[in-house]
């Protein structure tokens, strides 16, 4: 086993700049979450995408912004990614950060689905469009990269992160695991 802790949170840095378009409202959630339960939620990266609303973080540039977003994932047991109708599936700085996160630090991923109480077995093919690209690459080309998907509700995400770990070599089966 090695040192990771916590969750590193996947997400579009210019997608953030629009308070009300976006997904910020989302990722204050989850901060109220870890907020609320310290023991339970331990989101090593949330400062930065604060940063990244104010537009303080995307001052640096890609190489400096990459570098950065590299040392917060090498620290963490897993990687979680908030997909909705406002997600940037194209965004290149998302993508690079699913990528690296799958190839270099073998995270596992939870795909959380904002606005839903529920998934099923369906749910990935309705909702594929809110899927950033590496993603649907990952999921018609290389099954090997192993996501599971959970609604975006405390209790199931907690849970989720909870049971996958880099560290103690736990991933779901594939890229379609319903959590």
């Amino acid at each position: 086993m090695d040192n990771r802790q916590g969750t590193y949170i996947a997400y579009d840095a210019n997608g953030v700049k629009d308070h009300v378009n976006s997904n910020l409202h989302n990722h204050k959630m989850l901060e109220d979450w870890q907020r609320m339960n310290p023991g339970r939620f331990n989101f090593i990266n949330i400062e930065d995408i604060h940063l990244s609303s104010s537009n303080e973080i995307l001052q640096e540039t890609t190489t400096t912004l990459k570098h950065h977003l590299e040392r917060q994932m090498a620290k963490a047991d897993n990687m979680l990614v908030v997909v909705s109708p406002v997600l940037n599936p194209d965004s290149p700085i998302l993508n690079w950060q699913i990528s690296r996160g799958v190839n270099h630090f073998h995270l596992p991923i939870v795909i959380a689905y904002a606005g839903l109480d529920r998934i099923d077995d369906h749910t990935i093919q309705t909702y594929w469009e809110w899927l950033p690209a590496k993603f649907r690459k990952y999921l018609t080309q290389y099954p090997w990269a192993r996501m599971a998907h959970v609604p975006l509700v405390r209790d199931k995400v907690q849970r989720a992160l909870a049971t996958y770990s880099a560290g103690k070599q736990v991933y779901p089966w594939d890229g379609t695991t319903i959590f």
